[in-house]
């Protein structure tokens, strides 16, 4: 009976939509099977739709005046195979902009992964020493860098893998699928899809008749190694960048720390490590939220930047829009479906609104 008054809250399409994308291998350089799957969906909801040289997908949505930008990045977080082992054993780097400088995700131990090979997809799973086999060396420093993680492909030798089609540069994604627990939705590459469910599904039930703006929407590319795709963005009179949030509200970190939590509604980011975010936009954001009784949490995010500094940089005004997010950059993203929903609706008020 709780589980049937959960549901109620939810609406089936957007966790179909996060599912569907979520679900998709995009990493970084790779992200053409989701870029082509929203071109379509954009382009059947009524959309013109373009791609540059380094395949951003754009949309023009409606509307008339400034044009407003609503983007966000279509890569997700993933490994890449550095080299094979004599036992076919594949060794990973990292497959975003901080190289081996930061080391892996302890999350993604024991998690089960794609590796993408021009002969196909080929299953497998992140190993380390546990602790049966684990040496009085390693007991007394069990940290994991990068040189304590594999991925395990079954493989017997190195042949072998590389007869499979794996090579060192082959993009190696979790394989995971999203499911709901209790309120959140948890899963991979919330960061950044399900920013572009919430877009898409804005498509089914948007008024563009009520549009202030001249609307465009942009998926970009390869942010997760520095924001690449949004670096090539330009012409928009403001722009709102859709991100992943960060949440306090898990042991360890708490709320003085991070002032944020899941269920109370989208977050205002107002500075990241790169950026100060548009005061004048994120005023009006509010603003909206305020008189639509849309709740919304306000933020300085630590240790996270985000496509709004490339349009920042190349002048256009920025806002950050993003959504409590906990264990971001892992296997097991966790978001709740009402903040998605509040998100949705603060854009449809906001882009309904003249200023």
């Amino acid at each position: 009976m709780a589980n049937q008054t959960r549901n109620k809250e939810y609406d089936p399409k957007l966790f179909e939509l996060v599912k569907t994308l979520t679900e998709m291998l995009g990493p970084s350089g790779y992200e053409d099977d989701a870029q082509d799957w929203l071109e379509k969906r954009w382009r059947e909801a009524g959309c013109e739709t373009s791609r540059d040289r380094i395949n951003n997908l754009f949309a023009r949505v409606g509307g008339s005046g400034k044009k407003l930008l609503i983007a966000a990045h279509v890569d997700e977080i993933s490994f890449r195979v550095k080299s094979i082992d004599d036992h076919g054993h594949l060794r990973l780097t990292s497959g975003t902009g901080g190289s081996e400088l930061n080391p892996p995700h302890h999350a993604f131990v024991a998690q089960p992964c794609q590796v993408m090979t021009p002969k196909g997809n080929i299953p497998g799973t992140v190993g380390t020493i546990t602790g049966h086999v684990m040496t009085k060396e390693k007991r007394a420093n069990n940290s994991i860098d990068w040189a304590d993680i594999f991925l395990d492909i079954g493989a017997r030798n190195k042949d072998e893998a590389l007869s499979w089609g794996v090579h060192p540069g082959n993009p190696v994604v979790a394989d995971v699928t999203p499911r709901r627990v209790g309120h959140n939705i948890v899963g991979k590459a919330m960061d950044d899809r399900a920013s572009l469910a919430i877009m898409t599904h804005w498509l089914d039930t948007l008024d563009r008749d009520a549009l202030q703006y001249e609307l465009w929407f942009a998926s970009t590319v390869q942010e997760e190694v520095g924001m690449v795709g949004a670096g090539a963005v330009q012409g928009y009179d403001l722009a709102i960048a859709m991100e992943v949030g960060l949440a306090g509200d898990i042991p360890g970190v708490g709320t003085l720390h991070v002032p944020s939590e899941l269920g109370r509604g989208p977050l205002l980011g107002h500075k990241d490590v790169a950026v100060h975010y548009d005061r004048h936009i994120l005023s009006r954001l509010a603003s909206v939220a305020d008189r639509d009784e849309i709740p919304v949490q306000h933020l300085v995010f630590l240790q996270f930047s985000s496509d709004g500094k490339q349009f920042i940089s190349n002048d256009i005004p920025t806002a950050m829009l993003a959504y409590p997010t906990r264990y971001t950059h892992s296997p097991i993203e966790t978001v709740d479906e009402r903040d998605l929903q509040n998100t949705l609706k603060l854009l449809n008020s906001f882009s309904a609104t003249s200023w």
